[in-house]
């Protein structure tokens, strides 16, 4: 139903799923700055919405990404700084070289984007996409990077070749390229420049806010029918029997977020409707809704905290979080005029100061964020061995031919979905021990997948196997099914400090773990672990040590109780 919700057929998808992420959106994008947002409002150069013809604008969406480079000019408190702290990583799916080519300019560039779907949208890339960049965009390195002939006119439509080619493009500006999903679309979008401003229908005409920081409008095709939601559907969902009929009766939908001058955050959601009577039906779906939000924030939210595992910067903030919701909650509102229903609400500026608090703290969240990732990433690389193999790779692997012997850790190169890892796999010579001239070579590449952010050592690994009787890995072919207890309560790898190169042979035995501070703490007072179940834990020093020894092993028949790691916890219990 999600994938639903962004065909221009799918308006009961779009409020259950996709508005409250673009609410969230909204929230963090209320950090753009007034004097941007002034400069935006008064600016003769025509908005992306004015540019784009109505036809064209059957589900449109504008956001204004102002926010992201004014944060970046800001004094952040530094995160770890060691050889292997980096930018937020990404799986392959989302690489950003990938995302850059679908948009032809670098993502850090993008000042404002627009998205516009037509009546015949369907699944896909959208029918427009607009791109602003803060500065001129470098029409030489876009050649280069995109493979175009240097003597290309990019004022002229051209095809990109992107996900299969197919997609065309144009300069429309210095700073503004926009993206046609078929020469039609691109037809249209250019004969609709050639017209005069008082004669041109623009997507703008949907919107009602000049000082948006993010803006989204869907409309109703003309041949679309009425009836998108089953009544059996509508039986079976609680949520929908309550706004499925809506469905039915909503021709236009919009949702824009702006700030003030004070920096307090605006939120405004406008339906539209085929009758006076529906917009009503309307507005009383929204209170028993708005109950329902109520009792969710009481039962779960209200006078809570967040569990110590959960990012330092969120659990210090959170109370202000919550209050801010609870004043989203507390000031909304809906009115009734006619066939339209529009709800809106607000809340203070102490949002704007909660959210810098964070932001200034967003290098030790990307760090974490990062060890997490390269965890995952070494236990689905583990689960692909054992699937191959039927067995985890043992500790130490000893070549075949040769007898000498590599760590697990070079046998997961070649299993990461990563080039650059498995080119370096070919590199690393079997027939040779694991500290030849050669093979040390390999240690100045930069392999952070097996290591902690906060790890100063650009050699050292710090995710181990835990050795000895009764631990997973006591056999030469250790197999997940001779793991009895629950997979998510057998731990697999730990974090430690230890200074071992990552291409040594080497992990921890069994008597040198029982002591979670002899670890080496990752994250000050934290241990990271990767359990059976392919899932990342975070466990404090003072973890139960009985606890621990016994989720270190994969039958002792003891069940652990592993500490919540991010839902809401009610202080009064």
């Amino acid at each position: 139903m999600l994938c639903q919700s962004f065909t221009a057929s799918r308006f009961s998808s779009l409020r259950l799923y996709l508005l409250p992420t673009l609410m969230g959106l909204a929230t963090l994008l209320s950090l753009l700055p007034t004097s941007a947002l002034a400069e935006q409002a008064t600016s003769e150069f025509p908005t992306l919405a004015e540019v784009v013809p109505l036809d064209l604008c059957y589900m449109v969406g504008e956001a204004n990404f102002s926010l992201l480079h004014e944060l970046n000019q800001r004094n952040q408190e530094p995160g770890p700084l060691g050889p292997h702290a980096k930018p937020m990583e990404f799986p392959p799916g989302l690489n950003r070289n990938i995302t850059d080519q679908a948009v032809l300019v670098p993502l850090g560039s993008i000042q404002k984007l627009l998205w516009a779907n037509a009546a015949d949208y369907r699944y896909g890339a959208p029918s427009l996409l607009l791109i602003q960049t803060v500065r001129n965009i470098d029409v030489a390195e876009l050649k280069k990077t995109h493979e175009l002939a240097p003597d290309l006119d990019l004022t002229n439509t051209f095809e990109i070749k992107p996900f299969g080619g197919g997609r065309l493009a144009r300069m429309i500006a210095p700073n503004r390229i926009v993206i046609a999903s078929s020469q039609e679309h691109m037809d249209t979008f250019v004969e609709f420049q050639d017209k005069p401003i008082n004669r041109r229908k623009s997507g703008a005409s949907l919107f009602s806010e000049s000082n948006f920081i993010f803006r989204y409008a869907q409309r109703k095709r003309p041949d679309q029918e009425e009836q998108v939601i089953s009544d059996e559907q509508i039986s079976e969902d609680p949520i929908l029997k309550i706004i499925g009929s809506l469905d039915r009766t909503i021709t236009q939908l919009v949702f824009q977020a702006s700030v003030a001058d004070d920096h307090s955050l605006l939120l405004k959601l406008e339906g539209q409707f085929n009758s006076a009577e529906a917009a009503k039906d309307a507005s009383l779906k929204y209170k028993m809704g708005k109950a329902m939000l109520d009792s969710f924030f009481e039962l779960y939210l209200e006078d809570t905290k967040l569990p110590p595992t959960f990012d330092s910067p969120a659990v210090e903030n959170w109370p202000h979080l919550v209050l801010a919701l609870k004043q989203l909650l507390e000031n909304a509102q809906v009115e009734v005029n006619g066939n339209d229903c529009v709800i809106q609400t607000k809340c203070d500026p102490d949002l704007y100061d909660t959210l810098v608090n964070i932001w200034n703290k967003m290098p030790q969240v990307t760090a974490r964020s990062n060890d997490l990732f390269r965890l995952r990433k070494v236990l689905s690389a583990l689960e692909i061995y054992h699937l191959i193999h039927g067995h985890y790779p043992p500790s130490v692997i000893f070549d075949e031919e040769s007898g000498h012997a590599r760590s697990w850790r070079v046998e997961l190169l070649k299993l990461m979905q990563d080039d650059d890892l498995k080119d370096l796999y070919e590199q690393y010579r079997k027939d040779e021990p694991w500290n030849s001239e050669a093979n040390l070579k390999l240690l100045d590449a930069s392999v952070s997948v097996f290591s902690s952010s906060w790890e100063t050592d650009p050699h050292a690994a710090s995710f181990y196997y835990v050795l000895g009787e009764g631990t997973p890995f006591d056999d030469e072919e250790p197999n997940r099914d001779q793991i009895t207890d629950p997979r998510s309560e057998t731990v697999l790898i730990v974090s430690a400090d230890r200074n071992i190169p990552w291409t040594m042979p080497e992990d921890l035995n069994f008597e040198d773990t029982i002591d979670l501070n002899k670890l080496g703490i990752w994250n000050n007072d934290q241990v990271l672990v990767g359990t059976a179940d392919n899932r990342t834990w975070i466990l404090l020093k003072d973890f139960s040590p009985e606890s621990w020894q016994n989720i270190l092993l994969k039958a002792d028949g003891k069940r652990v109780k592993i500490p919540e790691q991010y839902r809401p916890l009610k202080r009064a219990k």
